[in-house]
C-alpha cells in the first residue's frame, strides 16, 4: 500500500541516518517496521509483567536452592 506523508528535510534527515538508508521510502519503511517491533516487544513485556502471561518453569526454584546451597558449600572450603 502507498501512502503519503509529509516529513521536514530535518525528520528526513534524521530518519536516514538513524537507519542508515540513504533512500528516502526505505528509510521510513524500516523506521516504521523498527518502532512497531519495540512496541509489540512493550506490549509482550507489559503483559507478563502485569500477571496477564506468565511462564512455568518446571523445577527452577529447586535448581536454584541447589545452587545457593552448592555455592555456600564452596564458598566455606574456600575459606577453610
Amino acid at each position: 500500500m502507498k501512502i503519503t506523508v509529509d516529513l521536514s528535510e530535518s525528520d528526513l534527515r534524521d530518519i536516514t541516518r538513524i537507519t542508515g538508508i540513504s533512500k528516502k521510502g526505505p528509510a521510513i519503511r524500516k523506521l516504521v517496521s523498527d518502532a512497531l517491533q519495540l512496541q509489540r516487544r512493550a506490549d509482550i513485556s507489559a503483559k507478563f509483567l502485569s500477571g496477564e502471561w506468565s511462564a512455568e518453569l518446571e523445577g527452577y526454584e529447586a535448581a536454584k536452592a541447589a545452587e545457593r546451597t552448592e555455592s555456600a558449600t564452596l564458598a566455606e572450603s574456600w575459606r577453610s
